[in-house]
């Protein structure tokens, strides 16, 4: 008996691992295709490397997070970089921007799980906002980071355009970027519950820092057509409220009712 289990359990391991080796993997590579040939280079090399141990004639997919999807194999493998042989290119329209997240600026951690997040449910654009009680600096490494953990997040979800993120900005800049969208919205502890509101898109969702916003940042919100809403009783973290509702909004975006 066993044994017979034994067997059983091998068998059952080497048919996952056939279809482990036979699934095409999927790498981020901001070169461009020259002719046939795209190159595979840095982090992604060494993923593909030391990570999968792909060898030349293994199946990729390539994604440039810009529309397209490069399928083919591994032509070559160099000390630093792979050349990848491109059979088919497969294009996307971008999507039209329908969810901005705009939270507060968080301390590192937080904030790299905020994005990383939010660009695997695939929110249109983030646009990190400096409030009077945001406690963080802001470098431009830190959007470089960001970029990274958005094309990372393309091999998740499966899209082919990558979430725009931006330098984060004033308040005043926000309600200047905000005019023209149709829905705005302010995650607010006191706010009201959506119920069986029907938002129209572009929405536009708000999320204070810890320690909330200001009364003069809530009053110069409501005063530019945000209206608050809470979507949970309990208070959440700054990070966890951002993830919430560009969850929520997205799959509005999609014509459902989320309530």
């Amino acid at each position: 008996m066993k044994k017979k289990k034994s067997g059983n359990l091998q068998w059952r391991t080497s048919t996952l691992s056939q279809e482990f080796v036979m699934s095409t993997r999927r790498f981020f590579s901001s070169h461009p295709c020259t002719g046939n040939t795209l190159r595979l280079s840095g982090d992604e090399y060494h993923h593909l490397k030391n990570v999968n141990r792909a060898k030349p004639g293994d199946p990729v997919e390539v994604i440039d997070g810009q529309g397209s999807l490069f399928i083919g194999e591994i032509q070559s493998m160099k000390s630093d970089e792979a050349l990848v042989l491109v059979k088919k290119i497969e294009k996307s329209h971008k999507p039209p921007v329908n969810v901005i997240v705009a939270p507060s600026l968080l301390k590192q951690h937080p904030m790299n799980v905020m994005i990383e997040k939010l660009t695997e449910i695939g929110v249109d654009e983030i646009r990190p906002v400096m409030f009077t009680r945001t406690d963080e600096t802001y470098s431009p490494t830190r959007l470089k980071k960001w970029h990274r953990i958005a094309s990372q997040s393309l091999k998740v979800n499966k899209r082919l355009w990558q979430t725009d993120i931006y330098p984060p900005v004033a308040v005043e800049e926000i309600l200047e970027t905000s005019q023209p969208i149709k829905t705005k919205i302010l995650l607010d502890i006191p706010g009201q519950n959506p119920g069986n509101v029907t938002w129209q898109f572009p929405v536009i969702a708000v999320i204070g820092p810890p320690g909330d916003i200001t009364a003069a940042e809530r009053e110069i919100l409501l005063q530019n057509g945000f209206t608050p809403y809470k979507i949970n009783d309990a208070v959440l973290k700054s990070e966890t409220a951002a993830i919430s509702i560009g969850a929520i909004l997205k799959y509005a975006s999609g014509g459902q009712n989320p309530f």
